[in-house]
């Protein structure tokens, strides 16, 4: 492990050469006690999206942000093939850099591609998972070729430096959260995000869910229309899961922690306490019985 650069943000960050051939970037704060809490990122962005998060859980939990190879800080492969930015290898870079951190355990917060690192994280490593939370999330999509090529192509011909210059004006209704995303962007690898791209154009978890018995907890943007549109199947799977809640964010799209981050830490907390409390004998975030419709058969909390 070495000391590296300032994140952009005001923070100095750490990288560390991992036994999966590759460096990953990364910064873990708070007593070494306490439950930690690891935040992944979406694709093109990086341990930024995090920041305000993690100063506002490390007075309780010990809080580790990273950078997904390939994005931000995080070295990319030189010569890549198509597995090198599968969603599985990405998840085996995260187990590999908590052994080396010593971490045994940790909550789970994805959002969007992090999200679906956090499903390959239960695969992997089911017993390290305290809860897994996604957002900007769904558990199944089925691109069609022609989206496919397109999107591929698009990255291509603009790159990371053209490919951010859209995402500040498609991001997020909130410029200055369409802006953050735009710059994470350019410092993402081209090759690296056009594999990744690929690799999450068509996947299906939803069998694999129902079979959980962790807390779940899915944050719904109200503007995340991409995702949500998606959204049906994935509720359906989750809601056959014994600990799954579904909350709601209104005002929010993909990037929920960025656009009302406030809100979203009073979420993540209460869930958070929910699970980590052992004494609690009734947490305000359990499944409801019975259902509400046949799409959506779990109470939706509102955020406090």
């Amino acid at each position: 492990m070495q000391s590296s650069r300032p994140d952009g943000g005001g923070s100095e960050m750490t990288t560390c050469r991992l036994p999966t051939g590759v460096t990953l970037e990364y910064e873990v704060i708070g007593d070494t006690g306490a439950e930690v809490v690891c935040f992944v990122h979406g694709a093109a962005a990086n341990m930024r999206q995090f920041e305000v998060q993690q100063q506002r859980f490390v007075p309780s939990h010990r809080v580790l942000r990273l950078s997904l190879r390939g994005h931000g800080g995080s070295s990319a492969v030189e010569r890549p093939r198509p597995s090198d930015y599968a969603r599985a290898t990405l998840a085996r870079d995260v187990v590999a850099l908590w052994d080396e951190l010593g971490i045994a355990s940790a909550h789970v917060v994805g959002n969007s591609l992090g999200g679906l690192v956090g499903y390959e994280l239960l695969s992997l490593a089911p017993g390290r998972l305290r809860s897994l939370t996604t957002f900007g999330t769904t558990a199944a999509l089925a691109s069609p070729p022609a989206l496919r090529w397109t999107m591929t192509t698009l990255q291509r011909l603009l790159g990371s430096r053209g490919m951010s210059r859209l995402l500040a004006r498609t991001a997020s209704h909130d410029r200055a959260v369409a802006q953050l995303v735009a710059e994470m962007c350019r410092s993402a690898d081209a090759r690296a995000l056009r594999l990744v791209m690929h690799d999450i154009a068509t996947y299906d978890y939803t069998a694999f869910l129902r079979q959980q018995t962790l807390p779940l907890l899915l944050v719904r943007g109200e503007r995340d229309d991409g995702i949500n549109a998606n959204l049906g199947s994935t509720l359906t799977a989750l809601a056959a899961t014994p600990r799954f809640t579904l909350v709601d964010l209104p005002g929010t799209g993909h990037f929920a922690n960025l656009e009302r981050p406030d809100a979203f830490a009073r979420v993540l907390t209460r869930f958070l306490v929910s699970v980590d409390d052992a004494s609690a004998v009734r947490s305000p975030y359990r499944r409801a019985v019975g259902s509400k419709a046949k799409d959506e058969p779990v109470r939706e909390l509102q955020p406090a």
